[in-house]
């Protein structure tokens, strides 16, 4: 019986040391492991998801990996990580984080849909997010112009601006016209305004694709700039020895397939915008 309860403890460090993991893989592992704040529990490194064995089906120790592995908070029990855990996985000293670089990609992205939504809104049904990009000036600085007015459509073609507070009607309707969106609000009564949106011919239309292409430039330089981030971070990571050259060249591949992911996301936007403005 102790036989058996030596064996099934230390089955998964025969396992660690069996496992056909890459170098680059054991190289992560060895950097976290060693490093003062890493956690002395053992990390055991699984390179690919396989399906239990009927033996370890009907055995519930050898399905758990031991007496006591189920167990949380045991001494010395390490955590079963996949080899793409392991490589995502932050090094102690490492300065290139690519899931901060794509959450800063996407966010240049959605800043540019909100954008768009100004020029689009130009176009065939008129909605009230054309004036979503409206601010007012106040002694506090400029506000949202929503947080003053609710904005509605009339008729297909005007909006219907009515503000909360009659006082604030000559700050909006100044903001409207100020705006780069040429329109002319008129009063329609003592806290309304009636916004007429004209339809755009053929040669405003063009302009309204120029616009929205030079929005879309801006939002790929920006993520082109945020891979230039990247790509200085990794050389920082080398020179620092944090990563060796092997792994940068794949880092470096994963910087470049998710660039071009996000710079295509913003070539698609541009060509649905595009067939928006110019079939209407």
């Amino acid at each position: 019986m102790a036989h058996r309860a030596v064996y099934a403890a230390l089955r998964p460090v025969a396992r660690l040391v069996s496992a056909p993991a890459p170098s680059q893989t054991l190289a992560r592992a060895a950097a976290i492991a060693s490093h003062p704040t890493a956690s002395p529990s053992l990390i055991f490194v699984r390179t690919k998801k396989t399906k239990p064995s009927k033996k370890a089906e009907n055995d519930p120790e050898a399905g758990r990996g031991g007496a006591n592995a189920g167990k949380k908070g045991g001494k010395g029990k390490g955590k079963m990580l996949t080899e793409d855990d392991l490589l995502e996985r932050q090094l102690p000293g490492e300065h290139f984080e690519l899931k901060v670089l794509e959450g800063r990609m996407q966010e240049a992205i959605d800043r540019l849909r909100v954008s768009l939504n100004t020029v689009v809104g130009r176009v065939g049904r008129i909605t009230p997010a054309l004036l979503d990009g409206v601010k007012v000036d106040t002694p506090e600085g400029k506000r949202p112009l929503l947080e003053f007015a609710n904005v509605s459509v009339k008729d297909g073609r005007d909006l219907v601006v009515t503000c909360y507070e009659e006082s604030s009607m000559k700050a909006v309707s100044a903001a409207i016209y100020a705006s780069p969106l040429n329109l002319a609000p008129q009063p329609s009564g003592a806290a309304t305004l009636r916004v007429p949106v004209p339809r755009p011919d053929l040669d405003k239309r063009q302009q309204y694709v120029r616009d929205a292409q030079a929005l879309c430039e801006k939002s790929r330089n920006t993520i082109r700039a945020h891979r230039i981030d990247g790509q200085k971070d990794i050389k920082r990571d080398v020179d620092d020895k944090v990563v060796g050259t092997s792994e940068a060249r794949t880092e470096g591949k994963k910087l470049d397939d998710a660039t071009k992911k996000k710079t295509a996301e913003v070539d698609k936007i541009f060509e649905d915008v595009k067939k928006v403005l110019l079939d209407q």
